[in-house]
């Protein structure tokens, strides 16, 4: 996986506390989400194209996928967040296109993720599926 490490941030408080003689780790920024990355494992394996600019709870990575789909992913928590719609993503049982729901999550710093599909808003009986996968 190709990352950019940020470096350890140290807070105000922290430099204040180190100086009372106490000590406190160093707080880190997960890496950024940029580059190419493949995806292993979920539904297909795939490719990513990412491009973010901070890693902080709020920050947002611009994410294109070989298999058609474009997004914006949030930083939460030390995870990379995206939701997208693919519009004829699943076909009902009466004949019926309609769209499927793909959330994806992906911890910052091991690239392990998880990625859930819901068809229920728009089949009768929909579904939801749930799977892992690896950016590396």
């Amino acid at each position: 996986m190709r990352l950019a490490i940020a470096r350890a941030v140290v807070t105000g408080g922290s430099m204040a506390a180190a100086a009372l003689g106490g000590a406190v780790p160093a707080l880190a920024e997960p890496p950024l989400l940029n580059g190419t990355y493949d995806i292993k494992g979920g539904d297909q394996d795939s490719f990513w194209t990412a491009s973010s600019t901070c890693a902080t709870d709020g920050c947002i990575a611009k994410i294109n996928s070989n298999v058609g789909w474009s997004g914006n992913a949030v930083m939460n928590g030390g995870r990379w967040n995206l939701t997208v719609t693919k519009p004829d993503g699943v076909v009902c049982d009466n004949g019926a296109y309609a769209p499927v729901i793909i959330a994806y999550s992906v911890d910052a710093v091991s690239g392990a993720g998880s990625v859930t599909a819901e068809s229920n808003g728009e089949c009768p009986g929909g579904q939801i599926t749930a799977a892992q996968f690896q950016v590396q």
